[in-house]
């Protein structure tokens, strides 16, 4: 009986060990595109505070154009912005696909102003490795910058590392926005891996050079696992102003057309 349990103890180790160095799975996270492509994109910013409450919808149409062997060229185009406010009792609204017969004057003048955004065709140049080369350029050349408007497309496609992942991999990346002087260093780790999906959580550190600014947002990405290409994106972020507290949620989604 003895000799059973001490043989039973051995096997036991025998397979825990061969179990141990068995070969973790690896996945070379890479995108994978083809030409004629499409998706729709929708991003919601929902910002929650004592004082204030927003939401703003955009709605973009994502066409694979080029894929070359240092970059994926797409089109982007603007199909719907739309929001709500509330703040100190007053509340607003703005809906492109609105009447415009229909707007208020405050509409109306909103409306004109995103003109420059609404429905036109922009392009952005991403390689396999989620690095955005070139961001948000017209169709005959020119550089526009609509992001003010509209969104940072680094949020849309995130930075792989160079290496395979596995499970609990991480990966650090950081990135600047020139315009509002804002750094922001992110760390990624794989907390899933499964037959359709890869998920990535995600940590992201926003600084502002001179101090201002210093805030923590977190969440995840879900990747769809044979093309890399982001199915959904939730990310939180507490802030304060003026001594009130607040949350901004970020919440991004992309089906295909």
């Amino acid at each position: 009986m003895k000799s059973k349990i001490i043989g039973g103890l051995l096997l036991g180790g025998i397979m825990a060990i061969l179990f141990g160095c068995a070969k973790k799975e690896t996945i070379d996270l890479k995108l994978k595109l083809e030409v004629g492509q499409v998706d729709r994109v929708y991003v919601a910013t929902v910002i929650k505070g004592s004082l204030v409450n927003s939401q703003s919808i955009i709605e973009m149409r994502f066409t694979t154009e080029a894929v070359k062997p240092d970059r994926n060229v797409i089109g982007v185009k603007v199909a719907r912005l739309s929001m709500t406010s509330g703040a100190f009792g007053e509340n607003g609204s703005y809906d492109s696909n609105k009447d415009i017969n229909e707007m208020t004057d405050e509409e109306k003048n909103m409306h004109q102003e995103l003109q420059q955004i609404l429905n036109q065709s922009f392009q952005v140049s991403v390689n396999n490795k989620g690095k955005v080369i070139e961001s948000f350029r017209n169709k005959n050349g020119e550089r526009r910058r609509p992001t003010d408007q509209i969104i940072n497309i680094s949020n849309i496609y995130i930075p792989f590392p160079e290496e395979p992942v596995g499970m609990g991999s991480e990966w650090e990346a950081e990135r600047e926005e020139p315009l509002a002087k804002i750094k922001t260093t992110s760390t990624y780790k794989i907390t899933e891996i499964n037959d359709k999906e890869i998920i990535v959580s995600i940590t992201s550190r926003l600084k502002n050079e001179k101090g201002y600014f210093d805030n923590v947002a977190t969440g995840q990405y879900v990747l769809d696992r044979k093309t890399c290409k982001m199915i959904s994106g939730d990310l939180s972020l507490d802030v304060k102003d003026n001594g009130e507290k607040g949350k901004v949620f970020f919440k991004i989604r992309s089906i295909p057309d």
